[in-house]
């Protein structure tokens, strides 16, 4: 099965299991709290305060408990990916609610993490190289869409290339960074490592080399941990990487990163900023 399809019937059954164990919580409470004495006081003639003090213990619960929960998973979220990312010399920022993102360098190389529901982890080492390529893990329905837009991974014939899908823009140049003796075991622990995230792409974008994890195999999507030496072995292997590829002739197919393609690697917080602004005017500022 193809893993976005596994992924689809995943958060379909993640989406229910909440839902019912919600259910399994609210349903109770509401009886206990409210019916209860809302039967005593209509049948019985009691104080209407029999009435409002459970009700209002239920919303605080309700409430504060929602609330409560949320919060807690975010901050127990930012410290363990402070704790994974900092010691590398990033420093860290909350973007909206449930995101966080990380800059600075690394290895002289400039750095960027960006962390999201999903869940969903993205990292960013730059490199001036101007051209574009994709490793990741087959998946039928992704080969297929691909053909549909006339995109068909490289055949690889190196062994140690296997479990591996190679798109690429410069054929030729790519074919001579995946003949390096060190680039097949750099992708094989970038794409391959032990960790819950279900879908792994390592990605070369004019100015960047990117690595891209997406959902999770566990059932509770918010308890994801990433170790703080996943996240070292994670930028090695990727400074390793854009270091070979850097050794070689210049790609010839070259292209450039589009203004939201670099929005995204190092601004992200002004597209919500002004997505926001931009939603608040439509609901508010148009008579």
């Amino acid at each position: 099965m193809s893993k976005l399809v596994g992924e689809l019937f995943r958060s379909w059954f993640r989406g229910w299991l909440i839902y019912l164990v919600s259910a399994a919580i609210v349903i109770p409470l509401g009886c206990l709290l409210v019916f209860l004495p809302l039967g005593l006081v209509t049948r019985y003639d009691a104080s209407i305060w029999v009435l409002i003090i459970p009700a209002a213990l239920f919303f605080l619960i309700l409430v504060g408990g929602g609330f409560g929960f949320l919060f807690w998973a975010i901050r127990r979220r930012a410290a363990q990916l402070d704790a994974a990312f900092t010691p590398l010399g990033l420093t860290g920022r909350r973007e909206m609610l449930t995101m966080r993102s990380y800059h600075g360098e690394f290895r002289g190389r400039e750095a960027h993490v960006h962390f999201r529901r999903g869940p969903t982890l993205e990292i960013y080492l730059g490199t001036p190289l101007q051209t574009r390529l994709s490793v990741d893990e087959p998946d039928r329905a992704t080969t297929a869409l691909a053909g549909w837009v006339n995109r068909h991974p490289l055949t690889l014939a190196d062994p140690a290339l296997g479990g591996l899908r190679v798109f690429a823009l410069d054929e030729a140049w790519t074919r001579s960074l995946l003949a390096d003796p060190r680039t097949p075991g750099l992708l094989q622990r970038l794409i391959k490592f032990e960790g819950p995230f279900l879908v792994r792409q390592v990605q070369l974008m004019p100015g960047s080399l990117v690595l891209r994890l997406h959902y999770t195999k566990r059932v509770l999507a918010f308890d994801v941990e990433v170790e703080p030496e996943q996240a070292r072995q994670w930028f090695e292997d990727l400074a390793a990487l854009a270091d070979v590829a850097e050794a070689l002739p210049p790609p010839q197919v070259t292209a450039e990163a589009g203004a939201l393609e670099q929005t995204l690697r190092t601004r992200r917080r002004d597209i919500w900023r002004w997505a926001l602004i931009i939603l608040f005017g439509a609901l508010f500022g148009i008579p």
